[in-house]
């Protein structure tokens, strides 16, 4: 191809890319919705700053919920609901993995539990594996700033513990077992169950005092603890809130364990 050639294809290339309503798809917007190729429903979560932790007045305030401002700086995908025993089972299936204990409180669309830290990283591993996409948990900042859904009460609904009973599934009306997702009402980002039902393990490890490790994934071969955030359906309410930490070690297998999960944009 000589200069007038490639000239010429150079020209033609650009004309066809510049045709009218031939567009780059847009970047995806705060709130939007999408579900994907495994049939998992997300909100786009976009980037923000945030005043993680809570405040010193705040009742039933732990001190590991120092307060501090961070920065969200890339927008994620985070899953509209907890990860259900249908999709870890459908992971279970093409995998050879063992599923699940479910207590007998049924499968299908009840939060998935007795997982480890471990297992959640497998099934992600899988997802991202089988889709060709970045799939991971989230890290503990970008849970509390989908959680906080752009509120700084102490729940995302507000600050009176009573008002629970249409958000949240704790030790008051849970009767001691998880339920399916999606049965309360949602925070302000259209996220639901992020109070209550079950805890939800984060990628990050756990630091008392945070200096930084909120905001990173941690090593997966490593056995130093985790962070789980949300509070759980045995739970008091004052521990469903918004700042609330728990930390358990990536081992544990728990009927009150469960997780969500990230697609990266």
């Amino acid at each position: 191809m000589n200069f007038r050639t490639s000239s010429l294809f150079a020209a033609i290339v650009a004309a066809v890319l510049l045709l009218p309503g031939m567009a780059i798809a847009d970047a995806p917007k705060h709130g939007d919705t999408m579900t994907d190729e495994m049939g998992i429903e997300f909100i786009y979560i976009g980037p923000g700053k945030f005043v993680m932790g809570t405040p010193e007045t705040e009742p039933g305030r732990y001190p590991d919920e120092v307060q501090h401002e961070v920065e969200i700086k890339n927008g994620y995908w985070l899953a509209k609901y907890e990860t259900t025993f249908e999709q870890y089972d459908a992971f279970c299936k093409k995998t050879g993995n063992s599923k699940a204990n479910d207590r007998g409180w049924g499968r299908g669309n009840m939060p998935v539990i007795h997982v480890k830290w471990h297992d959640a990283q497998m099934y992600v591993k899988w997802l991202s594996k089988t889709t060709g996409m970045k799939y991971r948990l989230p890290t503990e900042a970008e849970w509390e700033y989908a959680a906080r859904a752009g509120t700084s009460t102490a729940f995302s609904w507000g600050d009176n513990p009573a008002d629970f009973p249409d958000y949240a599934w704790n030790s008051t009306n849970a009767d001691t077992k998880a339920h399916p997702v999606g049965q309360k009402k949602p925070n302000p980002w259209g996220l639901y169950d992020m109070h209550g039902n079950v805890w939800e393990w984060t990628c990050s490890y756990y630091n008392e005092d945070f200096e930084g490790e909120e905001q990173q994934c941690s090593d997966t071969a490593s056995n130093r603890n985790r962070s789980v955030r949300g509070g759980a359906w045995y739970f008091f309410p004052k521990g469903l809130r918004s700042g609330d930490r728990r930390v358990y070690h990536p081992r544990y297998r728990l009927p009150y364990i469960g997780f969500r999960i990230v697609r990266e944009q």
